[in-house]
């Protein structure tokens, strides 16, 4: 018995790892972007299982008629035609591994911020030392308030890091109910938004990206903040108005930015916020690591695995949890 496994516009790093890993049982055919969709889709048609990449066509995943169960390679999901899935009845799962890595990023961009790295760096090339910086201009995170907007599993995971490894007091802002005992675990408190960017040492942004959290941060919110605040984004660019941003940060309104997402990627060589020694900017890669890639591809067998067993596949973000029974080829 043999599964039929389509994996469309993988990632390189994943293509020779996802073969290598590929259990018995289980036949994987890899087709990049590059090919013709009339040609995947009809690679699609017969396929049991299918691990998508980003910008996939909506036309692969209509023709996917006999796909049991999806697995998006990614942790954000607005890409995907969900209504059109939930419509088909494919269960499809995004990506929880890289929590982690994401984290750890969210924590690297506050104190190379905080510790003007960049600057500090630059003031070497040109030849000066201590005594040529501002002490005034550095900081600290210990004891701080870090706010995080977003209490899924990033925000948890950067909650814990700053309260038990920094003494961070960590508050929080959720448009969904977070439950008690998850905030208690971290331990935060939640706030209304507004509070939460007025006393926030350093806001940081772990959203994904929606209608209700679609500019969420704007003139408005940025204009709360402390001038010795920092903004910290590893969430969704589309989250934060960028002009709004770079005025704030242009007229010394806020400290400082640490930016792995933006509001069009990749981010524009000419824009603004690479030439401001006061932010940081790294290319949508808070999530790279090869620990995560080794979790990545462990979920896409186990979660494979789950679906032949009649079990709930984990991350799975559309109506139909459960797959129909899959028959082998």
């Amino acid at each position: 018995m043999t599964y039929k496994v389509l994996f469309v516009n993988p990632l390189n790093d994943y293509v020779d790892r996802i073969l290598e890993s590929t259990p018995e049982g289980f036949n994987v055919k890899v087709m990049p972007l590059s090919a013709d969709v009339s040609e995947i889709c009809r690679e699609v048609a017969d396929a049991d299982f299918l691990i998508s990449g980003v910008d996939v066509p909506e036309e692969v995943f209509r023709a996917a008629k006999n796909v049991q169960f999806i697995q998006y390679m990614s942790s954000g999901y607005g890409q995907l035609p969900v209504s059109i899935l939930d419509e088909l009845g494919v269960p499809v799962a995004q990506m929880k591994t890289h929590s982690i890595s994401v984290a750890e990023h969210a924590l690297t961009l506050m104190l190379t911020v905080l510790r003007r790295i960049p600057a500090s760096t630059q003031l070497l090339r040109e030849g000066k030392w201590r005594q040529d910086l501002d002490e005034t201009s550095y900081s600290e995170l210990y004891n701080k308030t870090v706010g995080i907007v977003g209490l899924g599993n990033i925000g948890r995971w950067v909650g814990k890091i700053v309260h038990h490894g920094f003494g961070a007091n960590v508050i929080f802002y959720d448009n969904a109910e977070i439950p008690l005992t998850v905030s208690e675990l971290v331990p935060a408190r939640g706030v209304p938004l507004e509070e939460l960017m007025a006393v926030s040492d350093v806001v940081c942004l772990s959203l994904p990206l929606d209608e209700q959290t679609n500019k969420l941060i704007g003139r408005d919110e940025l204009a709360l903040m402390k001038r010795s605040g920092i903004l910290v984004n590893v969430g969704r660019g589309e989250v934060v108005d960028e002009d709004a941003l770079i005025e704030s940060l242009r007229q010394g309104r806020i400290a400082g930015a640490g930016l792995d997402v933006f509001d069009k990627e990749p981010l524009d060589t000419g824009s603004e916020l690479l030439n401001m020694e006061q932010v940081v900017c790294t290319p949508h890669m808070a999530g790279v690591g090869w620990e995560n890639v080794q979790r990545r591809i462990a979920t896409v067998w186990q979660n494979f695995d789950a679906v032949l067993r009649g079990d709930l596949p984990s991350g799975v973000v559309t109506a139909t949890k459960r797959a129909a029974s899959v028959s082998a080829a």
